[in-house]
């Protein structure tokens, strides 16, 4: 029997997301919907208005996101945050605000009756504990796999304010005008080309050039960000601005500033499926 079921409120800015979410939420006795919002300003004047037991959150809102409503919200208001996405790559944010769950778009009933479940699990004194620590070793674990760290290590890097450790190097290290040795970021660099064995290392201020060879260079660096696209040249990612086709199955990248890179034939269905993926 149920006592008295959890209140709720859904934010989205699409209106076919909220209904859907909505219709499914309304087939789960646990649960009631009271409220509903657009966009993130909304969210936080219904949570102050409603106080409701839990927040079924959309991440990519008008105004603030979702990430941005939680952080604004007062400690002392604050409902449980369950994250409704399409993308999920946003789940590493998600849990360090704690979130109870993180909802991939279309959610179905079976699996949002398992959210309640949770929700439910979760306001026993008895068993928050436990649970929250069981779903902390299931994310360090997948985070372990994808990234080649030791759980130890990730599990230190929680408890501090350092960027997410990695195995890829975070610094190369060159030499510059003056025969100093110096510590690039490789954050700071755009593209990378080769001149025999040695690399040319482009930032958005100077190229520095680098003794090494290619292979060796490429497994230093993170393959998610930085892609060949000639055998001859690698690019990051997160710098590419647009792609052109050219007739010949090649095709041009413009990373802005007049920077312009040729894609290979061999590489160029797959930095165009890339860069289709970063379009919202």
């Amino acid at each position: 029997m149920i006592d008295k079921p959890l209140t709720a409120v859904i934010v989205d800015d699409e209106p076919l997301a909220i209904e859907g979410l909505r219709l499914r939420l309304e087939k789960i006795p646990e649960l009631n919907v009271i409220g509903e919002a657009s966009d993130g300003d909304q969210a936080i004047k219904l949570c102050h208005e409603l106080s409701p037991d839990v927040l079924f959150l959309d991440l990519q809102l008008p105004g603030l996101n979702g990430i941005e409503v939680v952080q604004a919200l007062q400690a002392d208001i604050i409902p449980m945050i369950v994250f409704v996405s399409a993308y999920g790559e946003f789940a590493l944010d998600a849990f360090e605000l704690n979130a109870i769950d993180y909802v991939l778009k279309p959610a179905n009933l079976g699996r949002l009756k398992k959210t309640v479940a949770r929700i439910l699990e979760r306001r026993s004194p008895e068993n928050s504990d436990k649970e929250q620590a069981k779903e902390k070793y299931k994310l360090l674990k997948a985070l372990g796999e994808s990234s080649g760290v030791a759980i130890s290590e990730l599990e230190d890097w929680l408890g501090s304010d350092e960027p997410l450790p990695t195995t890829y190097c975070q610094e190369l290290v060159i030499k510059n005008s003056d025969n100093e040795k110096v510590f690039l970021p490789v954050t700071d660099i755009r593209w990378i080309d080769a001149a025999g064995d040695y690399m040319c290392v482009h930032t958005d201020k100077e190229t520095h050039i680098v003794r090494i060879t290619m292979k060796k260079l490429e497994q230093q660096l993170d393959e998610r960000v930085f892609k060949r696209i000639h055998k001859s040249t690698l690019v990051n990612v997160t710098c590419i601005k647009s792609i052109r086709s050219l007739r010949n199955r090649e095709s041009i990248l413009a990373l802005g500033d007049d920077v312009q890179l040729k894609v290979s034939r061999n590489f160029s269905s797959a930095i165009q499926a890339l860069v289709k993926s970063k379009q919202v």
